[in-house]
């Protein structure tokens, strides 16, 4: 596997490690914004520009319960494709 090939994969398994998190924290930032209210449990009524979000903002919420397998996995991961990624820039300079 070539140098770019490592240091893209880490990155990408990295941003794949974080994405549930980014949504549960785009839901909790809407409803704020909003001011409605939304349960993983079942549907609620937002509505923004005549568009109910309700059941989009419950899906991202209970989506940020799959980081608690995709960080520490997806960060293992990453963090070795980095590491093989270092190695190998540091065994092409010698």
């Amino acid at each position: 596997m070539s140098h770019k090939q490592l240091k893209l994969l880490a990155v990408s398994l990295g941003f794949l490690a974080l994405a549930p998190l980014f949504g549960l924290l785009i839901a909790e930032l809407s409803v704020a914004v909003l001011n409605c209210r939304v349960s993983e449990s079942g549907h609620s009524d937002c509505v923004i520009g005549g568009i109910d979000i309700g059941m989009l903002l419950a899906v991202l919420y209970t989506g940020g319960w799959f980081g608690i397998i995709t960080v520490p996995v997806g960060g293992l991961a990453a963090l070795v494709c980095y590491n093989k990624y270092r190695d190998a820039q540091l065994n092409k300079k010698q």
